[in-house]
């Protein structure tokens, strides 16, 4: 089954080795070295606190240390978060996971959001777990990352964890910008580029931040059978303007406007031998009839109104977001049915040889989002936090399945397609949440939150083809509650040093299946959700006066009621079904152990396991959740020292491992068991001058040129391939910046 289409079935400032953000200190601390570990501010708990402060499992990379890396999306920097692993296909399809939550849904386990704004869909009917926003890191301020389940302040979709990207806003009564050039070479194909940001005070009061990029990715893929190379290349462009207005001091108005745009002429998939995963056409090739396009358009809008009103403070987001997708996939040996591919399927019932047939997988969605909190002041009992969540998605997923002669590739316009389905949906949810801290004593305090959670949604299906004859339409209603909640007792036991535990719960909402009404009755019409529970002990501590970092947990996540894409009497359904427990530890390591050195180890060990059966995608208990290593780490280091002149010379290297890890669960029509993906790893190296006004930088990625694989797909039909998306092979570059 084609790796991009089969989720479409349903329904039919610190240096580059300063990577990862390291703890603050506390204010009666010592003062630190002059070579400290740099203190990051982040927003996880929807307030700002020092990164040491906040009792849970974060990650936060650093815009500067992002650019300096060439690290722009979710492949580049996911090796660098303890936890995180992905299944990418190709560019703007990635399903993220944190901590091995993944059973193959189409709902998303983790969140993401841009700044206030929660972005993809928060159902199940909009290949939400493949759709994850993968938006550039240009201008940011930082990327969080939150390991675990965050129902309590983030809600739905959630339950594994949240992936937030901070952008940088607009700074009043200050002109200044950047500028980026860039051009690299991956596999002899050269791409390329341009990169800016200016900010400008409008006044005292006002200022205005633009910013930008055109991106050209190189590709590596070829086609000898039409002859083609490079297909999978592609151009990804955007930009970013936001107007920031304080009239009082009390008072900040802001107001950001958020586009990105790519497109691709192919994939990143190698056509491999199912069993023995050798390509079977050469390194690096594919064999398809057609091309396969696709495009992918994220858009945000975002108003945030802050008021410190004294005794409390109120704060208003409201967000509009569109996420649009179409993509083109070869489905000539998709399987319909055990045994029965859509070729064969063309040859045998309709009486038509030399017949395949495409898939037009076109997904949209908008989504209108109103929070409101309101928030005490920090003091030195309790602290408290109360809001209301508003959200409506509307989607629409738009299948067409055409018929096309072979070899040419050509449509056969006198005939209908094979199936046209469009599936409309919407989702509303409403939810009310709150969040108190009490202080105990000074050195320990703990913090209790709830949130209650209400959803209807409708799904509405439109079928005709020559599949579906005479034409099907039918609707189905669906309506959830649920109730989230979580509680962290924290203990400074002295300034440099807390420990912490934490209790938290998250969800991912059910809804409907839509389904024409002759379907049997075996088949269920709806799916609940599926919930997790977790417990966490951590350490967050700073040592040799600033010099030494570490950030480590123990977890333990249970799963139920998993949310599962299941074939039922011929029917594509979201169901329920088995358990599954995640756990282990993870790691975060800062180390300067001599002057212009620095060092970072990230690393996780995930236990992540089903532990009852699963009969519907054919899991058995102990079967490990899909695309989980057991083992991932990276180090990366980096030394600065003089030059000339003003300038510093920085060298640094970067190693990951990404663990053995198994692919999806089966299903009744592939009739598929899970399949064993190697290990693997990867290097990077860079070189550079910076005077922190121009910064000069040559980069390598990849450097061994491995193979790892991201992603696994076969029919399943005896005697035809399979297919791997593997990391992008050794890439050489430059980059000249400046800021002013």
């Amino acid at each position: 089954m084609n790796l991009i289409c089969k989720l479409g079935m349903l329904g039919a400032l610190g240096s580059a080795g300063s990577f990862l953000s390291q703890q603050g200190r506390a204010a009666d601390a010592a003062p630190p070295s002059e070579d400290a570990l740099t203190t990051i501010v982040v927003t996880a708990e929807k307030k700002e606190e020092k990164l040491q402060d906040v009792p849970m499992s974060i990650t936060a990379l650093g815009g500067k240390a992002l650019d300096n890396l060439q690290y722009r999306s979710f492949s580049d920097y996911a090796a660098m978060v303890p936890g995180l692993s992905l299944t990418s296909a190709q560019p703007g399809y990635t399903n993220l996971t944190l901590r091995g939550q993944n059973a193959g849904g189409v709902g998303s386990t983790v969140a993401v959001y841009l700044d206030e704004s929660p972005f993809g869909s928060s159902s199940a009917l909009l290949n939400g777990s493949i759709l994850s926003g993968d938006f550039d890191t240009w201008d940011l301020q930082r990327v969080e990352v939150l390991r675990g389940p965050q129902g309590t302040l983030y809600g739905a979709n959630s339950e594994g964890g949240l992936l937030k990207f901070v952008t940088a806003p607009p700074v009043l009564g200050v002109f200044s910008g950047a500028a980026e050039v860039s051009g690299e070479i991956t596999g002899g194909t050269a791409g390329g580029e341009i990169r800016g940001v200016v900010n400008l005070p409008l006044g005292d009061k006002v200022a205005l931040r633009v910013g930008g990029f055109t991106q050209d990715a190189p590709g590596y893929i070829d086609d000898p059978s039409r002859n083609k190379e490079d297909i999978n290349g592609g151009h990804k462009y955007g930009g970013r303007v936001s107007l920031l207005a304080q009239p009082i001091d009390t008072l900040s108005i802001r107001l950001t406007a958020s586009s990105q745009q790519s497109r691709y002429a192919g994939t990143p998939q190698v056509d491999i031998d199912p069993v023995t995963l050798r390509p079977t056409e050469g390194d690096l090739k594919q064999v398809r009839i057609i091309g396969q396009p696709s495009t992918f358009q994220y858009k945000n809008y975002n108003a945030t109104i802050n008021w410190d009103a004294g005794p409390f403070s109120i704060l208003s987001t409201t967000s509009y977001g569109i996420l649009n997708s179409d993509a083109i996939t070869d489905d000539t040996n998709a399987q319909l049915a055990p045994g029965l591919t859509l070729q064969d399927f063309a040859a045998l019932l309709l009486g038509l040889p030399d017949t395949g047939g495409y898939l037009d997988n076109l997904v949209d969605l908008k989504k209108f989002t109103q929070e409101v909190r309101v928030s005490s002041p920090t003091t030195n009992f309790i602290e408290w936090q109360v809001g209301a969540y508003f959200t409506r998605e509307q989607g629409h997923l738009y299948q067409h399945v055409n018929l096309m002669s072979l070899p040419s590739g050509v449509p056969i316009g006198a005939l209908p397609p094979l199936q046209f389905a469009v599936l409309d949906s919407i989702y509303k949810e409403t939810s009310g949440f709150g969040n108190v801290t009490v202080h105990i004593i000074p050195q320990f305090d703990i913090q209790a939150g709830g949130r209650y959670s209400k959803n209807e949604q409708v799904a509405s299906e439109n079928i005709s083809g020559i599949l579906a004859n005479p034409p099907q339409v039918f609707s189905t209603p669906s309506s959830g509650h649920v109730w989230t909640y979580s509680v962290a007792p924290r203990w400074h036991i002295n300034a440099d040093n807390m420990l912490y535990f934490r209790w938290a719960t998250g969800y991912r909402p059910g809804g409907p299946n839509a389904l024409p009404p002759v379907a049997p009755p075996d088949v269920p019409r709806q799916y609940g959700a599926d919930r997790t529970a977790k417990l966490e002990l951590g350490i967050k501590s700073t040592l040799l006066d600033g010099l030494l970092s570490i950030d480590a947990s123990v977890f333990h996540v249970d799963w139920t009621n998993i949310q599962l894409l299941e074939i039922v009497d011929n029917n594509g359904i979201n169901g329920n079904g088995g358990k599954a427990k995640s756990q282990g530890f993870e790691w975060t390591i800062g180390y300067v152990p001599v002057h212009g050195l620095t060092l970072q180890w990230t690393g996780a060990y995930t236990d992540a396991k089903l532990t009852t059966d699963a009969p519907a995608v054919h899991g058995v208990s102990g079967d490990r959740l899909p695309y989980a290593p057991k083992w991932g780490t990276s180090l990366d280091a980096e030394y600065m020292g003089a030059a000339f002149a003003d300038y510093k010379y920085f060298v640094g290297t970067t190693w990951s491992y990404v663990g053995a890890r198994s692919t999806d669960f089966g299903s009744d029509v592939t009739q598929l068991l899970q399949v064993g993906l190697p290990s693997y790893n990867t290097y990077g190296a860079r070189v550079g001058l910076d005077n922190d006004r121009w910064r000069w930088t040559l980069y390598g990625k990849n450097l061994s040129d491995s193979r790892g694989i991201t992603a696994y797909g076969s029919s399943g039909a005896p005697g035809l391939n399979g297919e791997i998306a593997v990391t992008q092979p050794l890439t050489v570059g430059v980059t000249l910046s400046t800021k002013f």
